[in-house]
Order: structure tokens, then C-alpha cells, then sequence
């Protein structure tokens, strides 16, 4: 049975180097905290237990003896009463963290902040100041020309709170702002929900036997419909997104380009991202199903992020849009592209694994070059990147060993054998998953017997033909099957 973590210690190891050392103030002011022991806990902690290990029972003791000075030491272990004590004032700083991260998300999201300001200001009667602050905000959203669904959602609380100053101040028999606060809450409704079918479409076509109920969805067409919302950039663009995940077509998702090239200028960037990576799964599925033409699509498309400086976020590019970005370049024949763009996101990469990322990218680039020697150097130099990417580098390591092979090598097989049991055995993958990747490797073994034994047949050839095409879930049936026709050929 796993054990239960310690929940303190996995909420701080969460923090960044500066977020704790801003933890650390914010724990010594009277103000948030008036508990003597939590800026020598968190000490403690920081000191011996925040480095990813296991905070086991000798690390508990040491916290516990650094930290409670004026209490006895623990022996080997903490006793019960010591125990409960140190889990006490842990929920402490617990709570304590959690009030420093939501006064930290406060200062970054403006909304949240003035929703709380201006009803504090309502309840304390001060109109000129509150009417101050709505006015400036209300300027400052009349500026604003790049406006996605957080714009809509802050304008509609603006306009609430305005209303509320209006009605409490007096003044809503002069005037009022009722037209405003309707169609601010209808766009915020409308957005809100169109996110929500697009995030009902993508759990359809990932789990397709899941059924929701969309009535909802189609009700509000009228809405949609009318003129005021219907021209509505946003509300274009999500329609379209929609259009095309419903019923994929070219016509549709050369449609939703064509409107992100039309309303570039007014989207911020997160929109973008969003819709081109629906443009990009388009395609991806169709590459599925046979249709070779929308790799280059796929590439074309990557391009465009790269230009538009899409695919890093908050100074970071995540390591599995740099993978999906060299796969679609190595895929289109673009090895030169492919790897510029590793060294040009090289700096965008977690320092922790940047090293490993570039070597396994740049293993594809040559595994896709068929430099299988180049590439098998690069994979084996990778550390753990993390489960994905772990998986990925394994099998490619086993396809360079099969294609770079010139002769029958025991250490080779040996190595196929025990990535086949390392699959067979590993729970951590979802059951479909392990049988695709065990059925993989077994045929994988199949072709390699096959290809250095001098006997080799067209009867062996058809008989891991026949095992190959009635398995139903297989890793990478079409390489395989591409192995398949070479050894043929050579047989032939």
C-alpha cells in the first residue's frame, strides 16, 4: 500500500528557490502568522527535508530536534505525542503556504483582485474611491484590443460592481449601465460555454463511447445567433473551432485558418495556441487514417506557432512541444529546420533536463536521417525526461540496434527480451498501452530472427505477416510492417 504523503512537504517542494525565500518573510510577519515555531519549522525544512527525497523518520527527528529546541530530542524515531505534534504545526504551515499562494495569485490576476476590492469598498460606503477605481478599469478595458474569454469575465464583474455603486450610491434612477452588464454577461456566458463544448468534443474523441448531454449546447444557438454576438471575433473563432470538431473536414479546418489569419491582429496569443493546436490535431487525425498529405500540413502549421512565437510560455517551451515540432519537420523531410529549432529552444528548456531533451531530439532528427548509429549514440547520452519521453527513447534505442545491426548479436536480442519484459511488467501503463508496446517488441524479435537467419523464407515472412495483421493493438504496426516488406524484397 503507497503511503500517505506528507502533505506540507509536497506543497513546498512545489515552490520555487524565490517562492520560499518570500515564504520565509511572509511566515516572520505578525501580521499573517502568530505562531512562534513556523519560521524555525520552515528553517528546519527547507534545511533537510525539501529536496525530493522521502521525508523518513530520520529526517522527522532532525526537523523535529532543529526546530522545537526547548522540548526533548527524539530517539530513533518520534514518539506518538512528538509525532502529533510535528503534523500540528505542519498543518499550520500548511495553511500558512496556502494563504501566501492565494495572496500571490491575487497580485497576478486583476480580476479576482478588484471583484474583492470593490465589494469591500461597497460595504464600507466609500462611492468616491470605489468610483474611482471602476472608472480606471472601465478606461482601461476600452484600450484593451487583444480580448479573450478573461477579458469578458473581468468586464462583467466590472459592470456588475458598477451597478451595485449605482443602486447603493443612489444614483440608478439618473442612470444606469443595464445594456452594458447584459451583453458583458451574455459574452462571458457565451464564451464560458463554447469553451466547455470544445471541451466536451475533445473527451468524445478521446474516450468515444462517453455520452453528454449537449442539449444546452444547442439551445443557446439563438444566442449566438444574434448580431451582437454573432460578429463577435471570439465568438467567430470558437464557433469555427467547433465547426471542425464536429464534422472534420478540409472545409473546415481550412476555414477556422483562414479566420485565424483574418482576426490575428485582436486575439491574444493563449487563443491562438489553442485553435492552431485544434487545426494541428485535425490534421494529425487525419494522418491516421491513411492521408499522407497533411504531414506537410502538420509542419506548415508548426511553423506558423514557431514565426508567431506560440509555443513558449511564461519564458518556458514544454518539452513535448519541442518533441511534436521535430517529429512533424523530420516527418516533412525537414531535418535543416528541425534542427536549428532544437538549438534555437535549447535556452527555453528546464535547465534540469535540457541537456537530455536536446539528445533525444536530436537521436530523431538522425533516427529519421537513417544515421541509426548517430542516433542510438544520441539516446543512450538522455537521462530520465519523464515517462513519455522515457518510453520513446527505449523503443527508438531498439529500432537503431535492429536497423544498424549488420550481423545476429546475442546482447541485442538480450536487450529486446528485456524491454519486452520491462512492458509486460510495468503497471504504471494502462493495460491496452503495455499490450501494444509487448506486441510490438515480440514482433520486432520476429523480423530480427528472421532477417539474419540465413534460412529465412517466404512461409516465415507470411506467418509473422498473418500474427502481425491480427493484432489488434500494436505501438507501431506501420514500421513494422515496413520491415516487413524489406525483409520480403531481400527474400525475394
Amino acid at each position: 500500500m503507497k503511503k500517505r504523503p506528507f502533505l506540507c512537504i509536497e506543497l513546498l517542494n512545489a515552490f520555487s528557490k524565490k517562492e520560499i525565500a518570500d515564504l520565509v518573510h511572509f511566515v516572520s510577519c505578525p501580521c499573517f502568522n502568530k505562531d512562534e515555531c513556523m519560521s524555525g519549522l520552515l528553517k528546519s525544512l527547507r534545511r533537510y527535508a525539501l529536496d525530493g527525497k522521502e521525508f523518513d523518520e530520520e529526517r522527522q527527528c532532525t526537523v523535529y530536534e532543529k526546530t522545537f529546541t526547548h522540548k526533548a530530542a527524539p530517539q530513533t524515531t518520534l514518539s506518538k505525542n512528538q509525532r502529533s505534534f510535528l503534523n500540528a504545526k505542519m498543518n499550520i504551515l500548511i495553511h500558512l503556504a496556502e494563504r501566501f499562494l492565494a495572496m500571490q495569485a491575487l497580485e497576478d490576476n486583476v480580476s479576482y483582485r478588484c471583484e474583492l476590492l470593490y465589494d469591500t469598498l461597497l460595504k464600507r460606503q466609500q462611492y468616491w474611491l470605489l468610483n474611482r477605481h471602476l472608472k480606471k478599469h472601465k478606461k482601461k478595458l476600452s484600450q484593451q484590443k487583444e480580448k479573450d474569454t478573461a477579458y469578458y469575465a473581468h468586464q462583467s464583474k466590472v459592470e456588475q460592481s458598477t451597478l451595485n455603486y449605482l443602486h447603493h450610491s443612489g444614483q440608478l434612477t439618473q442612470e444606469d449601465n443595464l445594456a452594458d452588464l447584459i451583453r458583458s454577461v451574455d459574452m462571458n456566458y457565451l464564451l464560458h460555454k463554447l469553451n466547455l463544448q470544445i471541451t466536451v468534443l475533445s473527451m468524445k474523441n478521446v474516450f468515444g463511447e462517453k455520452e453528454y448531454d449537449l442539449s444546452s449546447m444547442t439551445a443557446m444557438n439563438d444566442l449566438l445567433d444574434l448580431p451582437q454576438y454573432a460578429k463577435q471575433p471570439l465568438v467567430i473563432l470558437y464557433r469555427a473551432n467547433v465547426a471542425l470538431m464536429e464534422a472534420a473536414s478540409d472545409e473546415t479546418h481550412f476555414n477556422l485558418l483562414n479566420l485565424l489569419e483574418q482576426y490575428e491582429s485582436v486575439m491574444p496569443l493563449s487563443v491562438l495556441k489553442d485553435f492552431y493546436s485544434t487545426a494541428i490535431n485535425h490534421c494529425t487525425a487525419q494522418i491516421r487514417l491513411g492521408k499522407s498529405d497533411y504531414i506537410k500540413n502538420v509542419f506548415d502549421l508548426y511553423k506558423i506557432m514557431d514565426t508567431k512565437n506560440l509555443l513558449i510560455d511564461n519564458g518556458f517551451i514544454s518539452k513535448s512541444n519541442l518533441k511534436n515540432i521535430v517529429t512533424a519537420a523530420c516527418r516533412a523531410q525537414e531535418f535543416t529546420w528541425a534542427e536549428k529549432a532544437v538549438e534555437r529552444y535549447r535556452q527555453y528548456l528546464r535547465r534540469s533536463i535540457r541537456d537530455s531533451v536536446c539528445h533525444f531530439n536530436l537521436g530523431v532528427i538522425a533516427f529519421y536521417q537513417k544515421d541509426y548509429e548517430a542516433a542510438h549514440d544520441r539516446f543512450i547520452q538522455a537521462d530520465r525526461i519523464d515517462k513519455i519521453h522515457d518510453i520513446n527513447i527505449r523503443v527508438l534505442i531498439l529500432k537503431s540496434l535492429y536497423e544498424k545491426e549488420k550481423d545476429y548479436s546475442d546482447p541485442t536480442m538480450q536487450a529486446f527480451r528485456s524491454a519486452h519484459k520491462y512492458f509486460k511488467g510495468n503497471k504504471s501503463l494502462a493495460a491496452k498501452i503495455r499490450t501494444g508496446y509487448t506486441n510490438f517488441i515480440q514482433i520486432l524479435i520476429n523480423l530480427y530472427q528472421l532477417r539474419h537467419n540465413v534460412n529465412a523464407t517466404k512461409a516465415n515472412a507470411k506467418r509473422i505477416k498473418e500474427k502481425l495483421d491480427a493484432q489488434k493493438l500494436n505501438s507501431d504496426k506501420r514500421w513494422l510492417l515496413e520491415k516487413l516488406e524489406e525483409l520480403e524484397r531481400k527474400i525475394k
